[in-house]
């Protein structure tokens, strides 16, 4: 004889009895009708409350009443939530909550009322997946405090490198993220202009990675804001570019240090211009790139006249008021690419990059014409205004020569000396040894 068929109650028990969470169906009379294994496991019900079948709404939630499974105590008593229970279940509504159970687990109930009366109801234990959550909400209210009160903004680019994602950009830059949402972010942050060329935007558009680069920057307010930027770009699993994910840190307070101190490490304090060292450095530079190109380099000299006399009869504060008005002329009209450095006391040295001695010859008269024609205001009341020259000296440097700075500079020195003794206020030459007025 073949097997017994299996009535509807027993398949539909057969098939919630592996449901993953728990499940009860409940009636229009409030009767258990259906639950699985797993719902008394999760609700930890005793066998007792099943020993005469199912148990009923009421006398579930009696149970769960005094074992404070709803929370604290109620006016009433027990008796009084259960009488809640029940009544909220005669006008049951789909639903979707959550219950924290005094064990500490956390149970995740849908509800959903059946046509005929009565409903079904599925719990889920979600204890781990809240623990998860709750974990990953930490981690990320710190991160976001993190960036919030640091000198950092993250960020994300698409392909064509405009901005899907921002965050903590507005205390550094002053603008809203939401403003710069969909705006490219070479345009937005430091103006296209400046972007172009520039070792970010070649990395960018060679898809590399990028370690602390630092850019000069602009904020809302047309300040420039120095960030040190790190990025990596970003690919699907296809391998298609999908843009550029990265952090911008604040590296102004410390970028501007630096500036400072490399102006005290390579300028003259009280005249702004390049010192020894920096003109030194650069001599090296111009030497290496005249072996390079094969064209000459001029050096000249530039001592004050009669500036002893000035310190004696005024005052060093005058001499130093006459020393920065020779320094403001001698850099002003000198090309962007040449260097005047002071050289000590009232000496100055000009390299003249790419110049020959007519060239340079013709720089240095521009020069003492110009020094000649200033007026220097010195704010003494015996005196208000004074008038110094100079006397020049250059020299020439041709590609076939291996000569030390200390050298070329005994050359110009030797061309200063024959202006000097040549009258002052003239232009000299190393190669000529004649004065020119």
């Amino acid at each position: 004889m073949g097997k017994p068929n299996m009535g509807y109650q027993d398949t539909l028990q057969t098939i919630i009895d592996f449901l993953p969470g728990g499940i009860t169906m409940f009636n229009a009379e409030q009767q258990m009708v259906v639950c699985n294994q797993n719902f008394r496991t999760l609700l930890e019900f005793p066998d007792a409350l099943f020993a005469d079948g199912l148990p009923t709404l009421r006398a579930l939630a009696l149970f769960n009443a005094e074992r404070g499974e709803y929370g604290e105590y109620q006016e009433g008593g027990a008796q009084a939530i259960a009488d809640q229970v029940c009544e909220r279940a005669r006008t049951m509504q789909p639903h979707v909550f959550e219950r924290q159970r005094p064990n500490g687990t956390t149970l995740e109930i849908r509800g959903e009322p059946l046509p005929g009366g009565g409903w079904v109801s599925i719990y889920t234990d979600i204890t781990d997946r809240k623990r998860h959550e709750e974990a990953l909400r930490r981690v990320k209210d710190m991160m976001s405090a993190a960036i919030n009160f640091s000198p950092t903004f993250i960020w994300e680019t698409d392909a064509a490198g405009n901005y899907t994602h921002l965050q903590g950009v507005e205390h550094i830059l002053g603008f809203a993220e939401k403003d710069l949402l969909g705006q490219q972010r070479s345009a937005t942050l430091c103006g296209a202009k400046r972007c172009v060329g520039c070792e970010v935007s070649q990395r960018m558009t060679a898809r590399q990675p990028i370690d602390r680069l630092v850019i000069e920057a602009t904020d809302q307010a047309g300040a420039s804001v120095w960030l040190s930027t790190s990025a990596q770009p970003v690919f699907d699993q296809a391998g298609s570019y999908m843009g550029y994910r990265g952090v911008d840190v604040d590296v102004t307070e410390i970028t501007l240090a630096r500036q400072a101190l490399e102006q005290i490490a390579l300028h003259d304090t009280l005249t702004g211009l390049a010192n020894r060292r920096k003109f030194q450095d650069r001599y090296e530079l111009e030497r290496q790139r005249q072996a390079r190109l094969g064209l000459p380099l001029t050096l000249v000299m530039v001592d004050i006249d009669h500036f002893k006399r000035v310190n004696d009869t005024w005052g060093h504060i005058v001499g130093d008021v006459c020393l920065k008005a020779v320094a403001k002329v001698l850099a002003g009209n000198l090309r962007t690419i040449d260097l005047v450095a002071r050289f000590g006391g009232e000496e100055f040295l000009i390299l003249l990059s790419d110049a020959n001695l007519k060239e340079g010859t013709l720089v240095a008269e521009k020069l003492r014409r110009a020094l000649e024609g200033t007026v220097i205001e010195t704010g003494l009341a015996a005196q208000p205004a004074l008038r110094i020259t100079a006397s020049f000296g250059l020299t020439t440097l041709l590609p076939s020569e291996d000569l030390s700075l200390e050298a070329v500079i005994e050359r110009a020195d030797g061309a200063v000396y024959a202006a000097k003794h040549g009258g002052r206020n003239r232009v000299c030459s190393a190669e000529s040894a004649v004065p020119t007025v």
